[in-house]
């Protein structure tokens, strides 16, 4: 058993702090139904062999390429829209579907997804006209020119496939809505698909209270919204994804996930010169990577009898599986050690949650770590390789895993490969260009040699405790060069990352001779070559053939450092200006960072009415919660504390008062991570590949770190009204109960563990801006 604590809070972050403790068993007066025996371990996927599907590539337009499943990712069509020829127009739909993940499931995986609605769409299943293909359709932007989209939901009527928790906010509506982010986007409030965007399909015709359409567009159909993407930024990979209040997190997981890439003349220079490999026209490869867990038919009765009990979820082998019930550490009725728990129960801590009530029979869980890894929608792929350099495009797109990424040769034993990671034999270097925010001021070897996780590194250029770790929705650009390996030499694509980072619950960890944690609920030992396994994600297999590299690696990495030439030069040119110069002292007493006051922002663990584990956003204001002692966190749907102003540069210092690493992302903009401070003021400067910018930056434990910001939303060739809805947007108006607020140009910020997110970790930023238009009216706007 891992019991969950909260993290004392330092006094040099807030000052005294009560904490809670968990209680040794004792009688509990409170009358509770739900004991120890009504909460199963989770159910595990069937074992599968690892590495005998090959990865999915992106469609060619000659339909050549196809994985071994015989799917590929499309690349989203644009539609004539002579309304503005000076933007590219996509019609994609949203629906319901099935696909093959992995060759030894014997029925295909129901999703949700996205598609191309466009008349000359890409056909993405070898021998079909279907246009449907998991994490498509990408859409490819160019920098400075817009791109408008009207997204259609034909969501199937009816309850979701998998679990939804009714009592988290907002979930006790539609469970066919959606809302779409484009994550990282630098985009008008209006087309930022935040949680209160939501719509339905058109037998429902439902809207969220901040559904807002683009003023110079038509009116689109009820189940229907056109949204806005500037692209002013330079190039990088982004992703859209849903958004839709309460059901966030099934929504993605269901499959609700796709890229977008944004190019410049900058990077299409570096195509043609050689310096960046020429697959996919320059794109590079994406590798999406998540993890999920499948249903095995054969054992889901006994595995988890209340799945097994609702028709509503898919009950064949290869259906989606997600966890639904609240495992906690204490027996409810008496407090004693259940051997199988996962979380705390509130009320079984001291202090005690107050009038505590059972957690719902479906219930959300703190976070959600699935068995299987996936990477391009296949479970444990294989990639041929060519004797050259290749650009991946990574993407952490899983719930709440991270992953530190290594590169290993593959074990043998005698002449035959095992599926194993060599741990003592190390992979090429992965050269690192650019991160969510862009291109890197300077280019960052890793790999030479990989750190695995909590190690003493001996890398030269990455001095960290991990290789390239990437929590979930952080991506990272690099090359690899495969040029010196041998034909028929294989390679693992490993990780090692703990879940949840950094200490990590060992049941969550899945890798060959593991140790069998039945009786604590948890798998039993997994053998070689096969799943469950989350340590090696891929395989990859150099093959004769293909034309060398013009640019050999050893002149790619000189380019790219070249001041002149390479990253610094162009980081220089396509990238803002830091806010705060690098190198500024800062320390844990600063009051201000380069004469820009600082503001105490807290990330913070408490317990909900149900004693459940949830995790919050704060300040250093407190009040006094549930358990009758000081709480730092406050709710999505309680009155924000984000006000900025246009342009007004912020420093934010964020406390992180829990034991997790929180990959906190912020809408809109992206930001500067400063430094990081440990509690006991040594200053802790950010990794070589988190300089520049990004948009979602791990908060570490215990640790304070000082991120700076500019919230500036663009302008438009049209006007957009503030955002003036009720205060909770799950709830009807009432001018005493749930009055109307101005949230400005409404954006948010929140952790994108996707279940910290909906319970409770998120945050309103209200940006109010000189040039905005005067607010319209709520209820005209929602058709009062």
């Amino acid at each position: 058993m891992v019991l969950r604590r909260k993290l004392n809070l330092s006094r040099l972050a807030l000052g005294l702090t009560i904490c809670c403790m968990v209680l040794s068993p004792l009688k509990y007066s409170t009358e509770i139904g739900v004991t120890s025996s009504d909460a199963y371990g989770y159910a595990f996927s069937p074992i599968l062999n690892k590495f005998v599907d090959s990865l999915t590539p992106i469609c060619k337009q000659d339909n050549s390429a196809y994985s071994t499943l015989g799917y590929c990712i499309p690349i989203a069509k644009p539609v004539n829209y002579p309304a503005d020829p000076n933007s590219d127009y996509y019609q994609i739909g949203i629906r319901q579907y099935s696909q093959q993940m992995h060759s030894g499931l014997p029925n295909q995986t129901m999703l949700r997804g996205y598609y191309d609605l466009s008349p000359n769409a890409t056909v993405t299943k070898q021998g079909t006209a279907e246009t449907q293909s998991y994490l498509g359709p990408i859409i490819v932007a160019q920098t400075n020119r817009p791109v408008r989209v009207t997204f259609r939901n034909e969501l199937p009527l009816g309850n979701a496939f998998l679990p939804v928790d009714t009592t988290i906010m907002g979930a006790d509506s539609f469970q066919n809505r959606t809302a779409v982010h484009l994550h990282g986007g630098f985009t008008p409030w209006i087309s930022d698909g935040t949680p209160f965007q939501w719509f339905t399909p058109p037998s429902v015709g439902q809207h969220g209270v901040s559904y807002i359409n683009v003023p110079d567009m038509a009116t689109p159909a009820a189940n229907e919204w056109n949204a806005y993407f500037t692209n002013l930024q330079s190039a990088r990979m982004l992703w859209y994804h849903d958004h839709a209040v309460g059901i966030t997190r099934t929504n993605v997981y269901a499959g609700l996930v796709a890229g977008y890439l944004i190019t410049d003349a900058t990077e299409d220079q570096l195509v043609t010169n050689g310096i960046l490999p020429a697959d996919n026209d320059g794109l590079g490869i994406p590798l999406i990577i998540q993890d999920k867990s499948f249903v095995d038919a054969a054992t889901i009765g006994t595995q988890d009898p209340s799945w097994a009990a609702n028709a509503d979820w898919g009950q064949f082998t290869g259906a989606l599986w997600y966890p639904h019930v609240y495992e906690p550490n204490q027996n409810l009725a008496d407090g004693s050690l259940n051997p199988t728990g996962r979380w705390d129960f509130g009320g079984w801590v001291y202090p005690p949650v107050q009038n505590v009530q059972n957690p719902p029979a479906v219930s959300a869980v703190a976070e959600a770590f699935q068995d299987t890894s996936l990477v391009n929608g296949v479970a444990y792929p294989y990639m041929e390789v060519e004797q050259r350099k290749y650009r991946f495009r990574i993407l952490n797109g899983a719930g709440a895993r991270a992953f530190n990424l290594q590169l290993y040769m593959e074990a043998q034993s005698g002449q035959n490969y095992t599926g194993e990671a060599d741990l003592a034999q190390p992979g090429p270097a992965m050269l690192q260009i650019a991160n969510e925010g862009g291109v890197l001021p300077a280019a960052v070897e890793m790999n030479n040699p990989p750190t695995q996780w909590g190690a003493v590194s001996t890398s030269p250029t990455m001095p960290t405790t991990y290789t390239l770790l990437v929590a979930p929705a952080e991506r990272a650009d690099i090359i690899v060069d495969f040029s010196a390996l041998p034909v028929g030499a294989r390679l693992i694509l490993y990780n090692d990352a703990p879940a949840p980072a950094p200490d990590g619950d060992p049941r969550d960890d899945y890798f060959t001779g593991d140790p069998d944690q039945t009786a604590s609920g948890g798998a039993p030992t997994t053998l070689q070559g096969k799943g469950p396994n989350t340590r090696t994600l891929m395989e990859f297999r150099v093959v004769d053939g293909g034309t060398p590299d013009t640019v050999n690696y050893a002149a790619t990495k000189a380019y790219l450092q070249d001041a002149n030439t390479g990253l610094p030069a162009i980081f220089a040119q396509t990238q803002p200006k830091p806010i705060v110069p690098p190198g500024t002292p800062v320390t844990v007493r600063s009051t201000s960072v380069n004469g820009i006051p600082v503001k105490i922002k807290t990330l913070n663990e408490n317990f909900d009415i149900h004693g459940r584990l949830n995790t919050q956003i704060g300040t250093n204001s407190f009040y006094m919660g549930n358990q009758g002692t000081a709480v730092y966190g406050t709710g999505y749907e309680e009155m924000p504390t984000e006000p900025v102003f246009n342009r007004q540069p912020q420093i934010w210092t964020v406390v992180n008062n829990t034991g997790d690493v929180h990959p906190i992302h912020i809408h809109l903009e992206n930001v500067q991570l400063v430094a990081r401070m440990d509690w006991a003021g040594n200053v802790l400067p950010p990794d070589p590949n988190e300089l520049g910018w990004k948009e979602t930056i791990r908060m570490l434990p215990g640790t304070n770190a000082i991120v700076a910001v500019k919230f500036s939303p663009p302008r438009l060739p049209f006007g957009v009204p503030y955002s003036v809805r009720p205060l909770n947007g799950t709830m009807p108006f009432d001018p005493v109960t749930n009055p109307l607020h101005n949230f400005g140009f409404e954006y948010i910020w929140h952790c994108h563990m996707l279940e910290h997110e909906e319970h409770d970790m998120m945050h309103v930023i209200q940006v109010f801006s000189p040039y905005a238009p005067p607010a319209v009216d709520w209820l005209l706007m929602n058709g009062g």
